[in-house]
């Protein structure tokens, strides 16, 4: 991935859509197998990308770091990423093909692995499968997903891990998300392959599996559960989705499952037969429900008659009632893909956005009372433009690095101008030949990044 490819697919990051009130807008056109954000600092944003690289930003997604917390060349995929609400410079990861867990104390600038198997076996974290205990925020829990499916402990907030139960096969062959009710130390429940959930209350120590389908305790042999989220507003509500791996095994798989007993039991309540990987819930805006949404997945970037990907939809009535959500601006990623997977969708409790981490880049809802169609210029806050008839001039407040390029192009993606900084005088460059429209600024290196958006008018 170069410098070039980068800047060219930022270009769609500023384009924004309203929807019934809503816009999704693109932050950055990145593969984000999951996002997770600072509780105490909602302008800090960490992204799993693939071959061991995080991106970071510290201004709610003007301006992306790169940070690799290991070798790049292995292929994998960082699916799980805490933020300790203990210390929020504590950070660890886990993923698919990602062997172990890693932990950094200083924000992630360095790592160290943590979890490794010492028979140097996969040791996968499948989905969201590290997280964090509301009750006891020092104490964080792991599910293995490959060669054994081992459920990890830690009370040191990840600096040490132990076994702690191992899954038997009759139950599953692959874990893939954990979670915690959070009105509970003790009650976990794991998301598995077979379409099963299963529930420990001991503080994981032994499980067993709970209905998930009108009272049968699996679903399909291929399906997955690869998320499960308890409501903000009652914990005794709710809701996992259904993914399906197989187009066999289409039939009464998939769609959302629901609990209102606190996990004890589960029911299909949407979707049957459609594929998902994320789901989220949020109070509803009257605060008397749970706002609710799914995001679809499919399995491979080839033609196929299971439905998912490009699927998002929302409930503003706990799962009663659902509509899509259209007109998301779709794209192409930093290799070219362009599968429409929704890995994960994060409610930022404190900035009241929402998140939605996919194959093809990181989303946030802005949720607007009116459409507007007259945009303000949008500009990270330490790249100053201005314009004195047909020159724009850019002022950059941060120190020169050397490598730093910048670029200008229209919005359908065509580069206009461009060329090096070399110091830290301004840039100018002539717009007399712009159409009239908007254009994007962007300016940086590799390592990081940021982007400007800016009005040509005549």
């Amino acid at each position: 991935m170069n410098m070039r490819s980068i800047l060219l697919f930022v270009v769609v990051a500023v384009v924004s859509v309203s929807v019934h009130a809503q816009t999704w807008r693109l932050l950055i056109p990145v593969q984000a197998y999951t996002v997770q954000i600072n509780r105490y600092d909602p302008s800090k944003l960490y992204i799993g990308n693939w071959s061991n690289q995080l991106y970071r930003s510290y201004d709610a997604g003007n301006t992306w770091e790169i940070k690799e917390i290991g070798s790049v060349g292995p292929l994998n995929y960082i699916t799980s990423v805490v933020v300790s609400t203990v210390d929020t410079n504590i950070i660890l990861t886990g993923g698919l093909l990602s062997n172990g867990i890693r932990r950094s104390t200083d924000g992630g600038n360095t790592w160290k692995q943590v979890l490794i198997d010492p028979d140097g076996r996969r040791q996968w974290f499948v989905s969201e499968a590290i997280t964090e205990v509301p009750q006891e925020p020092t104490t964080l829990y792991a599910a293995r997903g490959a060669t054994n499916n081992a459920v990890y402990k830690s009370t040191d907030i990840g600096a040490t891990w132990d076994s702690i139960s191992v899954i038997d096969q009759s139950l599953t062959t692959r874990l893939c998300t954990i979670a915690a009710r959070p009105d509970s130390a003790n009650i976990l429940f794991l998301g598995c392959k077979f379409g099963v959930i299963l529930r420990s209350d001991d503080h994981g120590i032994t499980w067993r599996r709970v209905p998930v389908a009108n009272g049968a305790d699996s679903i399909r042999p291929d399906s997955e559960i690869p998320k499960i989220v308890f409501s903000m507003r009652d914990p005794q509500v709710g809701y996992a989705i259904v993914a399906i791996a197989v187009e066999d095994y289409i039939d009464g798989n998939g769609g959302v499952l629901k609990t209102t007993d606190g996990g004890a039991t589960w029911d299909q309540i949407a979707y049957v037969d459609t594929s998902f990987w994320a789901v989220e819930a949020r109070p509803s805006p009257d605060g008397m429900n749970d706002d609710v949404f799914i995001g679809g997945f499919r399995i491979a970037n080839t033609d196929t008659v299971i439905k998912g990907d490009s699927l998002v939809f929302r409930s503003l009535d706990g799962g009663t009632s659902w509509s899509r959500m259209e007109n998301i601006p779709w794209q192409a990623n930093e290799r070219g893909d362009t599968i429409r997977n929704v890995w994960v969708i994060r409610y930022d409790t404190v900035g009241k956005k929402l998140y939605m981490a996919t194959y093809v880049g990181l989303y946030v809802l802005d949720d607007i009372s009116s459409v507007n169609d007259n945009l303000t210029d949008i500009n990270a806050s330490s790249l100053h433009l201005a314009t004195s008839q047909d020159v724009v001039t850019v002022t950059d407040d941060e120190a020169f690095v050397a490598g730093t390029e910048w670029s200008v192009y229209t919005m359908s993606g065509t580069r206009l101008a461009g060329g090096m900084v070399t110091d830290v005088s301004p840039v100018s460059f002539n717009t007399a030949s712009f159409a009239q429209g908007r254009y994007l600024l962007t300016w940086g290196t590799r390592e990081r990044f940021r982007t400007a958006l800016f009005t040509v008018l005549r």
